[in-house]
Parts: C-alpha cells; sequence; structure tokens
C-alpha cells in the first residue's frame, strides 16, 4: 500500500467519525481491534471505539478535527 492510498485511508476514517457514520467505521478496523482514549482505558472491538466517540461527540457537539 502506497503512502499516498495510506494517507486516503485515514482521510477517510476521521471523515466518517466527524460526520458521526458510526457503521461506517466498522469497515476501517479488525475484529480484535483495542482503542485506547488513555494509556490505561481501552475500549475493545469497534464497538468501543464508537461508544467512546460517541460520548465525546455528546460532550463537544460539532466538533472537526483541524486540517
Amino acid at each position: 500500500m502506497s503512502v499516498e492510498t495510506n494517507k486516503e485511508l485515514v482521510r477517510s476514517f476521521y471523515e466518517e467519525l466527524e460526520q458521526e457514520n458510526y457503521e461506517e467505521l466498522k469497515d476501517f478496523c479488525h475484529q480484535d481491534f483495542v482503542f485506547y482514549t488513555q494509556v490505561d482505558t481501552p475500549f475493545y472491538g469497534v464497538e468501543g471505539l464508537i461508544e467512546s466517540e460517541k460520548n465525546n461527540f455528546d460532550a463537544f457537539p460539532g466538533f472537526k478535527n483541524a486540517d
């Protein structure tokens, strides 16, 4: 996979996240994926990622990553 392809993959992931298209995130994550918001706070599977990010978007409506 080329560097440009990797960049586009990461951009696509964050676009789906910012648009709160949580179901689409399942296409980006392996079934054994573990998301860490902090060193000792694991969220297991894409469901854990979705749970964590929904909490963030609930706390900060309209949040967008800087370009």
